[in-house]
C-alpha cells in the first residue's frame, strides 16, 4: 500500500505512524482495504509483513493479480506509475527516499523479495514506531539506511534459492488459510506439513526460505496480528478472552509476545491509549 494513500473501508484502523530524518521518511501503514492510482515522487522502498493479495500494474494499463509474501521487500523508482488495490490490505511499512545530489535515481524495480537482514531492519523500525520513538533520528536513520542498503543489494542479486520457490503463492494462501482457520486452538508445524503432504522437516525449510521466517514464528505472527484487530474494539476488561480467541495460553503469554515482538504491550495499542 502507497504511503501517500490512507487505508478506507474498515471502520475501525490503526493510525498511519510515521517519522523523518533526513534522506528518509518512514510510514507504518496498517491492515486495510485499499485502491491507490499514483506516480512515485521518489524511490519507495516497500516491506509487506503479512501476505496481502489483489491486483496491480507498474508503468502499465495492464493489471494482474498478486499474492505477496509476507516479510517481502519492493523498490518502485520515481516516476514510476502504480496502481494497485486489495480487499483487505496487510501492514506494510514504506520507506520513502530522496536521492543524494551525486547520485542517480534508481531506475528498476522489484518485489516479493525476501531478504533476512532487510527484515530485521524492517521489524526494528515498526517497533520504533509503535513504542512513539520515531523521533530518536540517529537509531531511525541506522535501521533506514540498513534497509536502503539491502535493497540496492537485491536490484542486483541473483535468484532466491531453490527450495524458496518450491513454496508457491497457492500453498503460501492455502497455508495462511489453514492458519486463520484454527488460530483458536493449537496448531503445530506438522500440521501445516501435512496440509500439504510434506515431512515437516522439509516443510520447515522450504517455508523459511520462501519467507525468512520459520513456520512457528509464523504462526505467532498470525496470532499477533488477530490479536491488534481485536483491540480497536473490545471493552477494557477483555484482554483474557482476546489472548484466547487468539490462540494464546493466556493474556501474560500474549503481553510477553507483543512485547517481544513489537516492544509494546496489547495495553498501549488499544484506542485509549493513544
Amino acid at each position: 500500500m502507497p504511503a501517500n494513500l490512507r487505508p478506507i473501508a474498515l471502520p475501525r484502523a490503526e493510525p498511519i505512524r510515521s517519522a523523518a530524518i533526513g534522506r528518509y521518511r518512514v510510514a507504518l501503514l496498517p491492515r486495510a482495504a485499499y485502491e491507490a492510482a499514483y506516480t512515485a515522487g521518489q524511490t519507495v522502498i516497500g516491506f509487506a509483513f503479512e501476505s496481502q493479495s489483489g491486483s496491480h500494474a507498474f508503468a502499465s494499463d495492464r493489471r494482474t493479480a498478486f499474492h505477496t509474501r509476507p516479510n517481502s521487500l519492493a523498490v518502485v523508482p520515481a516516476g514510476c506509475d502504480v496502481y494497485s488495490q486489495s480487499r483487505q490490505g496487510g501492514e506494510y511499512l514504506t520507506l520513502t527516499v530522496s536521492p543524494r545530489p551525486d547520485e542517480p535515481p534508481a531506475e528498476r524495480r522489484f518485489n516479493d523479495r525476501i531478504d533476512p537482514a532487510a527484515m530485521e531492519a524492517a521489524q526494528a523500525l515498526r517497533c520504533l514506531l509503535l513504542i512513539r520513538l520515531g523521533w530518536a533520528p540517529l537509531t531511525l536513520e541506522h535501521h533506514a539506511l540498513t534497509l536502503e542498503t539491502r535493497a540496492v543489494r537485491a536490484l542486483g542479486a541473483a535468484a532466491q534459492p531453490r527450495a524458496a520457490g518450491w513454496m508457491t503463492r497457492q500453498r503460501l494462501r492455502r497455508i495462511d488459510d489453514l492458519i486463520e482457520a484454527r488460530l483458536d486452538g493449537p496448531l503445530t508445524v506438522q500440521d501445516l506439513a501435512d496440509a500439504l503432504h510434506l515431512s515437516a522437516g522439509f516443510f520447515a525449510r522450504a517455508f523459511k526460505a520462501a519467507t525468512a521466517r520459520p513456520p512457528h514464528a509464523y504462526i505467532l505472527d498470525h496470532r499477533i496480528a488477530r490479536a491488534r484487530a481485536r483491540l480497536l474494539s473490545a471493552a477494557p476488561g477483555d484482554l483474557s478472552a482476546i489472548a484466547l480467541d487468539c490462540g494464546f495460553a493466556s493474556h501474560a503469554h500474549m503481553t510477553a509476545a507483543f512485547r517481544a515482538r513489537l516492544g509494546v504491550t496489547p495495553s498501549d495499542l488499544r484506542p485509549a491509549a493513544r
